[in-house]
């Protein structure tokens, strides 16, 4: 797990990186050189699923206890002071959902939706359980497999929307 005084700068290296490959996307969709682009956004895909673990599974100290916890109960254990890891857990999957539509070039719309939907809650409810039943995290989360989700899903509504829009209009430019 990434130290707290590291983290945000982590984040903005991230997100730069990650504004660097919109911008590339952009240019590659509008050039029509689709192969490229897939290539790109498979290939920041697995560096964001890298680091997605890395940060996830970075080994917490566990309860002395050693008893297991899964909440199950969406946002029972979040806090006024517990604001920034609710908008940290819709970022974290983001990424993912931005890519998924050039990684999938050729499925529609609703189908990109969809994989991102299933998808994003399949790979957050396998890190959650792997917080609860090993010595890499302390407690399992319904309502980060929830924020998860909806932050994967809704980022691929919108890139799937404007990867469409870059794909069949050459005159269409971004502001």
């Amino acid at each position: 797990m990434i130290p707290d005084n590291r983290v945000i700068p982590a984040a903005v290296v991230a997100f730069a990186f990650l504004a660097w490959v919109a911008v590339r996307l952009t240019r590659l969709t509008r050039s029509r050189d689709f192969t490229r682009a897939a290539r790109l956004a498979t290939t920041f895909g697995v560096l964001w699923g890298v680091g997605l673990l890395a940060v996830t599974l970075g080994g917490r100290p566990r309860d002395e206890s050693g008893t297991f916890f899964f909440n199950w109960v969406p946002f029972a254990t979040q806090t006024a002071a517990a604001d920034t890891e609710i908008v940290m857990n819709v970022l974290l999957f983001m990424p993912a959902g931005f890519v998924l539509p050039w990684i999938a070039r050729h499925a529609n719309r609703r189908r990109v939706v969809l994989v991102a939907f299933v998808g994003a809650a399949v790979i957050s409810s396998m890190i959650e359980a792997l917080q609860t039943f090993t010595p890499l995290g302390t407690a399992g989360d319904l309502t980060d497999i929830l924020l998860n989700t909806a932050g994967c899903t809704l980022a691929a509504i919108i890139a799937a929307s404007v990867r469409h829009q870059l794909a069949v209009s050459r005159d269409w430019r971004l502001p």
